[in-house]
């Protein structure tokens, strides 16, 4: 079993609350994830799909992966590009995060080091899949989270396109917590804005949620092409 951690994209679709419903109480809060065979699906944001990025609590929702003996997870997200060539529409897997101010961890009563990294191996997987389902994935980025809920300043994500190529809420936490935890993590975004000031048109919310639902079917195509091939 691996699980899948749904995002933006998938707020106002069934996916969510399908299958056998299996409630987790952790050390830092319960959690609901919604089993279908061998996957354990988890709604980042709700059931209901409402709970902004700054309120999720991602300690709970990968410790109850673990509490359930899955320790392989891809996090779907939602992405603004930081740069031109990387257009809203294109699906991208990063291999790295930039996320120094934003630091989560499980160690709060110890010291202890971990060296943030992807598995490569079932990163690898991932992409395969989607090259498979001929998706046309971007192979490399790295992802820039910032703390949500509001989308970035033009200083802000000018300093973020100084070391990246997108930028989100959500995913490098996630990565850095399955890493403490000893999982196979690997993230894959689709690109549903230009970036504060990348674009020629300006950013706003309206815009954003056409846009999530024009990209939504690309989306489900990569869910469906992982979740078959691995």
């Amino acid at each position: 079993m691996f699980g899948i951690v749904l995002g933006t994209s998938f707020r106002e679709l069934e996916i969510a609350r399908e299958g056998d419903e299996e409630r987790v109480v952790t050390p830092y809060g319960s959690c609901t994830l919604q089993i279908q065979g061998a996957v354990a699906y988890l709604a980042r944001h709700g059931e209901h799909g409402v709970l902004p990025p700054h309120r999720i609590n991602h300690h709970a929702h990968f410790f109850a992966f673990k509490t359930l003996g899955i320790d392989h997870v891809v996090s779907f997200g939602s992405v603004g590009s930081l740069r031109r060539a990387i257009p809203p529409g294109t699906l991208i897997v990063p291999y790295d995060i930039f996320a120094p101010f934003h630091v989560v961890t499980y160690h709060n009563d110890e010291i202890k080091f971990t060296v943030p990294e992807f598995d490569q191996y079932w990163r690898d997987r991932v992409i395969e899949a989607l090259e498979k389902a001929e998706l046309n994935p971007v192979k490399a980025g790295i992802y820039v989270e910032a703390m949500g809920p509001r989308f970035e300043t033009h200083a802000e994500i000018r300093f973020f396109a100084s070391v990246g190529d997108i930028v989100g809420m959500t995913c490098a936490a996630e990565a850095a917590l399955a890493r403490e935890l000893n999982f196979s993590h690997a993230i894959v975004n689709m690109v549903d804005n230009y970036a504060n000031g990348v674009g020629l048109r300006p950013l706003t919310g309206e815009r954003f949620r056409e846009q999530v639902a024009a990209n939504r079917q690309k989306v489900l195509a990569a869910l469906d092409a992982i979740i078959h091939f691995i």
